[in-house]
């Protein structure tokens, strides 16, 4: 049996190390064969392990963001050709992991790099685009069904928006994604130093975490938005029980939608709706077929940007530092990125 080198999670609750690993066999028909040269760190990956979540079986890898070249093409691809840099995201429980050094995917989920990324910046994108756009475009109830078409042709402009946690990777895509239909304002709760950054992805304004306390956030953000202003859409890219619970304060009575992150109760209270995205273009396979289209355009224009890397040593082995780095909170306005194919 071929292998290759993955991180692997050896039993539930365990700790990563770097193994031998099966190859994925020859590429189905539909499928590519890519090789990993960057995968991206997500706070997903820490928590999988530490609570043992979306795993059924051990040992195991996982990983969601991830660039490469593709390797080979099934049948009925003519999207792709071996050479092709391309990124993706993965889909754990289906086999499709990033923490390796080669996976298959469907070729309808990949996306081709342009020339003007590395592939550390493209290994940004997948997971945390993918969460705000289905999270604000796709219809109920994946989403808030902004633009199902995922055209970007639509225009909300004189709509007030609020992101809370700005400079974090979704939080980032989430803004370029408003601009893109012209809410204004956009108001967004993150660490100051990040203002001129968020600024250039969207953002109008920027409240300072470290000044005003998740509890008054909502009146803040009325204030900024002045009187009269009707909140119909908030995005929460943090998604902890205080921050959706100031998120759903802030919709109007009249309804609206506060988009979190997986995790916590959905509600629905007179039309005022509190609803969790799941990023995965695989669970909604036709929003993700027409995203990964318009996402490929957009990024080659400049109109969508990655997120800013770090780049970290020692291949896979590099990635269980990161790892510790993320659930520590030790990280701020970058998106940790290794390289498999360093692996020793």
């Amino acid at each position: 049996m071929f292998t290759q080198k993955a991180l692997v999670l050896k039993e539930k609750f365990g700790q990563f190390v770097v193994d031998s690993w099966p190859m994925p066999p020859p590429p189905a028909a539909g499928q590519v064969l890519i090789k990993i040269q960057a995968t991206a760190l997500n706070p997903a990956d820490w928590k999988m392990r530490k609570l043992g979540a979306l795993i059924d079986e051990y040992p195991t890898i996982v990983g969601w963001d991830f660039s490469g070249d593709v390797e080979a093409v099934g049948e009925a691809v003519d999207s792709l050709k071996k050479g092709d840099r391309v990124m993706a995201l993965s889909f754990p429980p289906h086999g499709m992991y990033a923490f390796q050094q080669y996976v298959l995917m469907p070729a309808d989920l990949v996306g081709k790099i342009p020339d003007s990324l590395d592939y550390a910046q493209a290994a940004s994108i997948p997971l945390g685009y993918a969460t705000a756009a289905i999270g604000l475009l796709a219809a109920a109830p994946a989403g808030a069904g902004l633009d199902p078409t995922c055209a970007f042709e639509k225009s909300f402009a004189g709509q007030p928006v609020f992101v809370f946690g700005g400079s974090s990777s979704v939080g980032q895509f989430a803004l370029q994604v408003l601009r893109e239909y012209k809410f204004s304002p956009i108001i967004t709760y993150a660490s100051a130093k990040h203002t001129d950054f968020l600024k250039s992805l969207g953002a109008t304004h920027v409240i300072d975490r470290n000044a005003v306390p998740t509890a008054s956030v909502p009146e803040t953000v009325r204030l900024i938005a002045g009187p009269g202003a009707s909140f119909k859409i908030v995005f929460d890219a943090i998604s902890e029980p205080d921050t959706q619970e100031a998120c759903f304060q802030l919709l109007s009575s009249e309804g609206g939608t506060a988009v979190a992150i997986l995790g916590g109760e959905e509600h629905d209270i007179n039309g005022r709706k509190l609803i969790h995205v799941m990023g995965s273009p695989h669970l909604h396979r036709e929003f993700g077929t027409l995203m990964w289209k318009t996402l490929a355009k957009q990024v080659a224009e400049g109109i969508i940007v990655p997120n800013r890397v770090e780049k970290l040593p020692n291949g896979l082995a590099g990635i269980v530092d990161g790892l510790a780095r993320l659930e520590n909170n030790a990280v701020s306005g970058v998106k940790l990125v290794a390289f498999p194919q360093e692996t020793a």
